[in-house]
């Protein structure tokens, strides 16, 4: 039985229980390994894989056949709902609460300022505009217990990588190791990247500091790679290490791609513009075979360490 998951919120909230009670009846079984594999701002005809009873005309743009192969040896789910905004949706993840609950309902960025502007037509509500955190002190926050801290509790290696979004700047939420991951590999408050591109740093300049660069990552400075295979790399290089060190893991797997600021995957790119594609539609084409690529990797990686299936 293949345990590559698209990991569905009800099985992440209930595996680790259903886990832990299967453990105290007998120690020798083994944790699973976890894998959350999560893409921002896709549209669901942004694929390959069709979702509706048959292909549409966007269906055939697109080329991911890591994502085509992954639902062909699992199960894809076709009636499903997300809120449309970045850290609602993420909260909703990680805590499993909707937003009505959680009453985070917008993006956050800056500690105890909102993102929702001004209007002389609306009032606008009070929302927990700092996001999640585990200081119950903190003022217009959520605090909850995320999965992540239930893995690490379980004995887990529990890895960030990419995109966190999960509070505002200078609270606790900012930073993923103060949610329940041991590790973090690029993630901060910000919801999109300054730059994909190595050779930009990543958007980190020296002496400059701007808020969405993406944090770390130094090795990849000034080198031809884009952000979505720094990722990539960062996260196998942790599954391995986890292997070595005989701890399951945790990975939850939270790429940049496919927001903004779209900017050409250039390894993608020419077969769109090809095809006739405006240059900003190629690009943004290239950046989603460029997550698609990451999928594969990481599948790959899996059967390669043959731990892509319960013994």
């Amino acid at each position: 039985m293949k345990y590559l998951l698209a990991i569905s919120l009800v099985l992440t909230l209930f595996l680790n229980p259903v886990i832990t009670i299967a453990q105290e009846k007998n120690k020798d079984i083994p944790k699973p390994n976890i894998i959350i594999f999560l893409v921002d701002d896709m549209g669901w005809q942004d694929t390959s894989v069709h979702f509706y009873k048959e292909k549409t005309k966007w269906n055939s743009i697109y080329h991911t056949p890591n994502m085509e192969r992954l639902a062909s040896e699992g199960m894809k789910f076709t009636n499903a709902y997300a809120t449309a905004v970045c850290t609602p949706s993420r909260i909703s993840l990680l805590t499993g609460m909707n937003p009505i609950h959680h009453k985070v309902t917008n993006w956050t960025f800056k500690k105890n300022e909102s993102e929702e502007g001004d209007s002389d037509l609306v009032t606008i509500p009070e929302w927990n505009l700092n996001g999640l955190s585990n200081d119950p002190t903190l003022a217009k926050s959520i605090n909850a217990t995320p999965f992540s801290a239930l893995f690490q509790k379980n004995g887990y290696r529990t890895i960030h990588v990419g995109k966190a979004h999960f509070g505002a700047y200078k609270t606790d939420g900012e930073n993923p190791l103060n949610l329940g991951f041991d590790i973090n590999i690029g993630g901060h408050a910000a919801g999109q990247p300054k730059s994909y591109l190595g050779i930009e740093n990543f958007g980190n300049k020296d002496g400059v500091t701007d808020e969405r660069a993406v944090p770390g990552l130094e090795k990849y400075w000034g080198k031809d790679i884009f952000l979505s295979e720094a990722l990539t790399q960062e996260a196998i290089l942790k599954m391995d290490s986890a292997q070595s060190d005989k701890k399951p893991f945790l990975l939850y797997m939270s790429h940049y791609a496919i927001h903004t600021p779209i900017e050409a995957d250039k390894r993608f790119i020419q077969k769109y513009l090809d095809a006739g594609l405006p240059l900003i539609e190629a690009k943004y084409a290239s950046l989603i075979e460029g997550m698609d690529k990451s999928l594969g990797d990481i599948m790959n990686y899996l059967e390669e360490k043959e731990i892509d299936r319960i013994q």
